[in-house]
């Protein structure tokens, strides 16, 4: 999920991942170019695999609850980011992070 710059308790370890991952593709995203080579990354929101499997449906609830689209994202539901990015029509697209987790903006 894009809890990127929102305090959330107990998540600053996540948070810090996800902005490392940022600035990774876009230093990458420098250090290839001259070699024809994209750098980009796929955010994912909480997805329906079995990494999820363990939480409660009332924990997932609580989720997608704050997502504008109220469900978790099935793993065909981030392919399309990640077809798109490997395609050639994304080819001056890089060092960039697509979130893909259903409109999750925590406000507040």
């Amino acid at each position: 999920s894009n809890m990127v710059g929102l305090a959330i308790p107990g998540m600053s370890h996540y948070i810090a991942s996800k902005m490392a991952i940022i600035g990774f593709m876009r230093g990458l995203a420098n250090d290839v170019a001259d070699d024809g080579i994209t750098a980009n990354a796929v955010l994912p929101g909480l997805t329906n695999t079995p990494a999820t499997a363990g939480q409660t449906e009332e924990q997932k609830r609580d989720t997608w609850g704050q997502q504008a689209i109220k469900r978790l994202a099935e793993p065909q539901d981030i392919t399309g980011a990640v077809l798109f990015l490997t395609s050639d029509d994304a080819s001056f697209i890089t060092g960039q992070a697509i979130v893909v987790d259903g409109g999750q903006y925590r406000i507040g």
